[in-house]
């Protein structure tokens, strides 16, 4: 029996979302079942940039690149379908609940795919702060989750603990290139397209 992809990734990098879309549709033309395990792994400027301005972030981590990069991901974001409002993105969020309210999901044997997916069209196409545990507990009553058990959860020592060790796990297989994923035990760097990614379900 196959296992399921594994995808490593940032909120904080839309990238991850064109990586997650495309993985859905190579999966789907493979008739394989949705099914994706999420590993999270921040760069190290994610884990610090909670608060700083949106436009700080992207010219401490792009530089003069910046303007580029959002350029190119947008438009491939829009091939997908999706509409980005990068500029409607303020401050930058705090991501670890967020990324708590994953792992729970995935420990506790359901999938985290919609919410990931909720998360990322809240940020990335409604500026909406991912951090706040208002909008947190809206997405994720989508799912049926109890918010109290995940802020628990990320209150914990657990969850530090294993954020922790999902991180350094991602960082051994896919070293500093996020998103990337790893297919029957394959390791694909980057956001790749269904056509690349198709033939290792086959």
């Amino acid at each position: 029996m196959q296992t399921p992809p594994i995808l490593a990734f940032d909120f904080l990098d839309p990238w991850g979302w064109v990586a997650m879309r495309r993985l859905v549709i190579a999966m789907t033309q493979a008739n394989r079942e949705l099914n994706v395990t999420f590993q999270p792994c921040r760069c190290v400027l994610s884990r610090s940039a909670a608060g700083m301005t949106y436009r700080d972030f992207l010219a401490y981590r792009f530089g003069t690149q910046a303007v580029l990069h959002q350029s190119l991901v947008a438009t491939e974001l829009q091939m997908l379908g999706i509409e980005p409002a990068f500029s409607a993105i303020v401050c930058v969020p705090d991501t670890r609940l967020a990324l708590a309210a994953v792992l729970w999901l995935q420990r506790s044997a359901r999938p985290a795919r919609p919410f990931v997916e909720s998360v990322y069209q809240a940020l990335y196409c409604h500026g909406q702060d991912i951090g706040d545990p208002a909008m947190l507990e809206k997405l994720l009553g989508r799912e049926m989750a109890s918010f109290g058990d995940i802020q628990a959860f990320m209150q914990s020592a657990a969850f530090s603990d294993e954020l922790q060790e999902t991180e350094a796990s991602v960082a051994a297989w896919a070293g500093r290139v996020i998103p990337s994923l790893r297919i029957n035990g394959a390791v694909v760097f980057g956001a790749q397209t269904p056509g690349v990614l198709m033939p290792m379900f086959i």
